[in-house]
């Protein structure tokens, strides 16, 4: 993984480049994705200056490949990805060295073909020489960060952005590519996007922006396509609601004759955790694997599955994140400590606790550390405005603001061990569970077109819609949070064959939105976790980060997720006073 930025301008316009504003706002935050190396390119063709830069954190090969990376015919490349397939790496090689040495090979054609066949995630700047042309984008799913800004006579490509610029992110719909001797008169209108077949139709507004090139083929194929003969629809009996949830779960799996499914669905998820698992060189550390880890049924499932594929001399930390709530006004002493002693025991604490054991029990060889992760107010406003206001950006909703904080504090790892020693996870690759919510209608929203419509199609396009539009959405903001400790999120859930999978089946396969909340939902994944055991994971209720922290009551706001977020603009002073007068 590395951290990049490339600036392209006309030299007679613009100053030098690694002095210019830009570059110092965000070359701190660069700096802190790729801790192990760092090196400069600065070129010219004609009279437009070329300038590379990039941050490394060493995940693959045996020895660092420095980024950017330059071949002998003057080709050169920034790249943030893993390469998971579609391209030949050799083991002990790192993917970075294989594909600049493919694409070396590669006329004008070939590179936009070989780009669209890797699996995995990316997002790269890449310089070919002889045809004086700059290549950039994003996978499909938008999984690694890449954001840009421009001007008449510059245009600047980024891990992460500032708050001094107007910054978008790079649309993961295809591979953008600019021709330096058209774009001397302005960059953008020499931009030519390639996009990706499977998103054309219906074209993106972004398609309208730019000239389009060749349309190519990707690896994703993601509407979904069905027999539905092969997956009948059968008519639920009666249960009583006085019934167990598991033992509901367990028949519900058996007269949809889901079992199959399910473990066809497990043995995906597996080559995907252990793709995911096995493709980092080890720090030396006893632990080099963790989970963002709030005991629900998505995270607990990678959880168990990576103790496969972990060497078991290894421990795998389990990253348990709570923000600190309201203390309310006691009458007594003894009530008032009680309140003081349970200010972190929110919902993802008790459910996060119950998994843990499960995963203990199921895995007793394994040594799981449970990190109990405890955020303070204080804590809250002094790092949202030192670190995660810009790493959000250019998401600035209040939603986007709650996820971004849990996410940062949780990937930190910073917190308690058996509830009092104190800990720091160095695991460099954290396994999340993002993507099965929005794949296996997750979400009450799902529930609610079902319920207004009782109309499996209205659910399945609202699932179609979601995961071809997710590129703009999350992960890149994700991917800018998480790396921000030096570490690399890796996303089980949107491996493209677990995706194709997925979308070949129907939506009552995945989903049966019959059955009552925390079984109805995500079945298909709730059957696989009952089936390797995880039966109190299994039945957990969905609950999202900011709730289930307890991050969107710690703050005690009437807000809307899609407000426009007004505490990543505060300064921190004006923060402090806040969440201080809030305590009171």
């Amino acid at each position: 993984m590395c951290g990049i930025f490339f600036s392209i301008c006309n030299r007679n316009d613009q100053p030098i480049h690694f002095k210019n504003e830009i570059y110092q706002d965000i070359s701190e935050s660069l700096a802190r994705r790729g801790p192990d190396d760092h090196q400069v390119i600065e070129t010219e063709c004609g009279n437009v200056g070329l300038y590379f830069a990039g941050w490394v954190l060493h995940m693959q090969g045996q020895q660092i490949c420095s980024q950017p990376a330059q071949s002998k015919k003057g080709n050169i490349l920034l790249w943030n990805g893993e390469v998971f397939d579609g391209l030949k790496v050799s083991p002990g090689q790192s993917d970075t060295t294989a594909l600049l040495s493919s694409l070396d090979k590669c006329d004008d054609e070939e590179i936009l073909q070989l780009l669209s066949c890797i699996e995995g995630p990316w997002s790269f700047v890449y310089y070919h020489l002889a045809n004086s042309k700059v290549y950039f984008g994003r996978d499909y799913f938008g999984r690694r960060s890449l954001v840009w800004n421009w001007d008449e006579n510059t245009l600047t490509l980024a891990s992460v952005c500032s708050r001094n610029a107007s910054w978008e992110e790079v649309a993961g719909c295809g591979i953008f590519c600019v021709n330096i001797k058209d774009g001397q008169s302005g960059f953008k209108k020499s931009i030519v996007l390639h996009p990706w077949k499977c998103i054309t139709n219906p074209r993106p507004k972004v398609c309208e922006d730019f000239q389009t090139g060749r349309i190519l083929n990707t690896a994703m194929h993601t509407k979904y396509k069905y027999k539905l003969d092969n997956y009948p629809l059968v008519d639920l009996p009666h249960i009583s609601s006085h019934v167990e949830p598991l033992t509901i779960l367990a028949k519900s799996c058996s007269d949809k004759n889901l079992w199959p499914v399910c473990r066809e669905f497990i043995a995906k998820l597996k080559r995907s955790v252990m793709k995911r698992t096995s493709a980092h060189t080890s720090t030396g550390e006893n632990c080099n694997i963790g989970v963002l880890f709030s005991g629900g049924v998505d995270c607990s499932v990678l959880a168990l599955l990576a103790d496969i594929y972990i060497p078991k001399d290894e421990a795998i930390d389990l990253l348990n994140v709570a923000f600190e709530q309201r203390r309310k006004l006691s009458k007594t002493k003894q009530s008032n400590a009680l309140v003081k002693d349970n200010i972190y025991e929110v919902p993802d604490r008790i459910t996060g606790r119950s998994s843990y054991q499960e995963l203990k029990d199921l895995c007793p060889k394994r040594k799981w550390n449970f990190v109990e992760i405890n955020v303070t107010l204080e804590e809250l406003g002094e790092k949202r405005v030192e670190r995660i206001s810009m790493l959000s950006c250019p998401k600035s909703t209040v939603l986007d603001d709650s996820i971004a904080c849990a996410i940062w504090f949780a990937s930190r790892g910073e917190g308690l061990l058996n509830g009092e020693q104190k800990y720091r996870s160095n695991a460099r690759v954290l396994l999340c569970g993002m993507g099965a919510d929005e794949q296996l209608a997750g979400y009450s929203r799902h529930r609610g077109i079902y319920d207004r419509n009782n109309d499996w199609g209205a659910v399945g396009d609202e699932i179609n819609m979601e995961v071809e539009r997710i590129s703009a959405r999350n992960l890149g903001r994700d991917d800018r949070i998480i790396s921000d400790h030096g570490k690399e999120a890796r996303f089980p859930y949107f491996d493209e064959e677990v995706v194709q999978f997925l979308c070949s089946l129907p939506v009552h396969v995945k989903a049966d939105l019959r059955l009552e909340r925390g079984i109805g939902e995500k079945i298909l994944l709730r059957g696989a976790a009952y089936d390797l055991g995880l039966h109190g994971a299994a039945v957990a209720p969905k609950r999202a980060i900011q709730f289930g922290s307890r991050i969107a009551k710690a703050e005690n706001r009437k807000e809307k997720g899609g407000d426009s977020c007004e505490r990543l603009k505060n300064n921190f002073a004006s923060q402090i006073h806040i969440f201080k007068n809030a305590k009171l």
